[in-house]
């Protein structure tokens, strides 16, 4: 999927690469012409220190050699962002998205746009010596930013299995493995507790399960998503485990799946007062007051955050989804407003998770 494609999709307008001479995309290429003494000068001084050369493999399966102690690091998406402060990089992030609002801190840091309408220009003000991509940028972007002379390394999880690789990835590119190694290991942990916890369910009395981000249409998650894993971790069935990605599903469809349990995304800039529009849609939709869920009152709103980014807060997404499944072993479900007055519009986020799935559909 093009850049310019997700940003359609967003309904953002498609980046212009300032500074860039001669630069032309046709069918899908990037051909870039930048006198070589301006990638020059554009590229950062970074202290010697004690640091041996490594080579790491992305998620595109690109090598990248890194020959100095990271020290001024730009995030391109909000996961990358939590894995940076989370193996303790934090302190030499310069750059992020509108989107990277967690921890605090990030959310002070300057601005280089959104996930397809990066803005270059910024990029190479903020005079990084390494970029953190998604998959979300866009291929031209990312293109462009290397053919530019950057150190980019794309992150690409799909899966709980794929983030814990991320973090132990973004760890060795910094320099922050030992913290890395323990961030994982407590993930782990905490994966097995719930694990070891819902042992003795029986799969007859594991409650079938749609995560929904969006009601108009209805998008849901389906297979090879965080929230099908999650949904299995947390002693649930994915009753939309048919669709492929993210994926949108009729209104017929979803009546006739009629789950036991459906829930929502909440927060991302939905503002006071709104952070339950989605949930208050299936409450209030008269065509949906048949399902078993809304009969039941079984549907609930939860931090998107905390279930749509590929990061450390991803098992606190496990934890509250299994809170929602099982209350009987897990206390009842408490709903976080941390995030409702976040400035990350939830349609940024279905167009990033968008652009992912058919990105990796093209590959």
């Amino acid at each position: 999927m093009t850049a310019r494609a997700v940003a359609a999709l967003s309904g953002c307008a498609y980046p212009i690469l300032p500074g860039a001479q001669g630069f032309d995309i046709k069918g899908g290429t990037v051909s870039v012409t930048v006198p070589e003494d301006t990638l020059q000068a554009d590229k950062p001084s970074v202290p010697s220190g004690a640091w041996e050369e490594i080579t790491v493999t992305d998620g595109f399966g690109y090598t990248i050699t890194i020959s100095a102690r990271p020290e001024r690091i730009v995030s391109l998406a909000p996961a990358n962002t939590e894995i940076l402060f989370a193996v303790g990089a934090g302190d030499r992030v310069v750059a992020v998205t509108e989107y990277c609002t967690f921890p605090e801190e990030a959310a002070t840091l300057p601005v280089i746009g959104g996930y397809s309408t990066i803005n270059i220009e910024r990029i190479v003000a903020a005079n990084p010596d390494l970029i953190f991509a998604y998959h979300g940028n866009g291929e031209e972007n990312i293109n462009y930013l290397k053919h530019l002379g950057y150190n980019v390394i794309t992150l690409n999880a799909d899966s709980i299995a794929g983030t814990l690789h991320d973090i132990r990835l973004v760890g060795e590119a910094v320099g922050c493995t030992e913290t890395a190694e323990k961030l994982v290991s407590d993930m782990e942990v905490r994966l097995s507790a719930v694990s070891e916890k819902l042992a003795g369910v029986p799969e007859s009395e594991k409650p079938t399960m749609v995560h929904s981000m969006w009601t108009d249409p209805l998008w849901v998650s389906g297979n090879h998503t965080f929230q099908n894993e999650m949904i299995q971790y947390a002693g649930g069935i994915n009753a939309v485990v048919t669709t492929e990605g993210w994926g949108i599903v009729t209104l017929e469809k979803f009546l006739l799946i009629d789950p036991d349990i459906i829930f929502v995304d909440t927060g991302m800039g939905m503002g006071e007062g709104a952070q339950d529009v989605l949930k208050n849609y299936f409450l209030t939709e008269p065509r949906l007051s048949t399902l078993t869920a809304v009969q039941n009152g079984h549907v609930y709103a939860v931090n998107a955050d905390i279930i749509d980014r590929g990061g450390p807060r991803l098992v606190d997404g496990v934890e509250a989804i299994a809170s929602i499944a099982h209350p009987e072993i897990f206390g009842e479900y408490e709903p976080d407003r941390s995030t409702v007055s976040s400035p990350a519009p939830v349609l940024g986020i279905i167009a990033g998770l968008a652009a992912v799935y058919l990105w990796k559909r093209k590959e």
